[in-house]
């Protein structure tokens, strides 16, 4: 289901003076201005090429005016923003940069400005805005999440993940077989497992490295899955089954319920369709069920 978002309302004490400034200099576009009664008025303006639009409002709640902090919007030349807005008198601070998304010093010649480049704006009741650099984004993915319990105590759970005997013990959907898994868990390691498809899929051994980002033992694993041969050569893109990504970023949270019981989640990241996201997710319910079964079996 697609959620969008429509509409935010900018709560204004002059609504003739917030529309002046929206319009004449920021160069929103007026949908409407409507008055429903004497005592209430709705303005709506659009940015341009923006979805999602504002309400100038007054009357119709208690937010105070200037109250609102955090809205952003998106340019693709964040230079060429802030000298269209100079030029329509809208004081700024100027063109910034940002590194950690708290501190801001003033841009350079020099300076990448996609995501990190900003100008801040204050509309006349106190509102503010940033106006952000975006020249790309990234097609849409889809994620995915599954939870188990394991019969196991944490410090047990997590050989399910760096043991290598554990790991061929589960690692592969119903049917499947794990020969081989050279474990090397440690921030930067990279281990390589294989999982052998039964006769009546073929029979042929799967590779994946699992390259880690984090290691938190015995609660967190980070890593990028990838889809490499026996000698952990990365396959080409035409042997990736089609929505799959090169590399698939996992991240394993585990966590202790008591009573030598352990949940752990396993989410996935970066699927280009929910059809490759939809089959990842049932091999991966299969592994783990696989894994439950292990653990309760003592």
């Amino acid at each position: 289901m697609q959620w969008t978002l429509e509409v935010v309302r900018i709560p204004v004490a002059d609504v003739d003076r917030a529309k002046e400034f929206y319009v004449e200099r920021v160069g929103f576009a007026v949908d409407f201005d409507v008055r429903p009664d004497e005592g209430h008025r709705f303005v709506q303006l659009t940015p341009p090429g923006s979805g999602c639009s504002i309400q100038l409002a007054a009357g119709y709640d208690d937010m105070a005016p200037g109250s609102l902090r955090g809205l952003v919007l998106v340019v693709p030349d964040i230079r060429a923003a802030h000298a269209q807005l100079s030029e329509r008198g809208v004081e700024t601070g100027g063109v910034v940069v940002t590194r950690d998304g708290i501190t801001y010093r003033p841009a350079h010649d020099d300076d990448a400005l996609d995501n990190v480049g900003f100008v801040h704006v204050t509309d006349p009741d106190g509102n503010q805005w940033a106006v952000q650099q975006i020249s790309s984004r990234g097609p849409a993915t889809f994620d995915l999440a599954v939870t188990r319990v394991l019969d196991a105590p944490i410090e047990d759970a997590w050989t399910a993940w760096t043991d290598p005997d554990r790991v061929k013990s589960w690692w592969g959907p119903t049917g499947f077989i794990a020969p081989l898994a050279e474990m090397d868990v440690r921030e930067g390691g990279t281990s390589l497992v294989c999982m052998r498809a039964p006769a009546e899929y073929g029979g042929q051994d799967l590779y994946n490295t699992w390259t880690y980002r984090e290691v938190v033992r015995p609660k967190r694993l980070v890593f990028d899955l990838g889809f490499t041969d026996a000698a952990r050569a990365q396959l080409p893109a035409e042997s990736i089954p089609p929505g799959v990504p090169r590399s698939v970023r996992h991240e394993v949270a585990l966590r202790p319920l008591g009573g030598g019981r352990t949940e752990v989640t396993v989410r996935e990241f970066g699927y280009l369709t929910t059809e490759a996201r939809d089959v990842s997710r049932a091999g991966l319910e299969q592994c783990l069920e696989k894994m439950v079964a292990v653990f309760r079996a003592g």
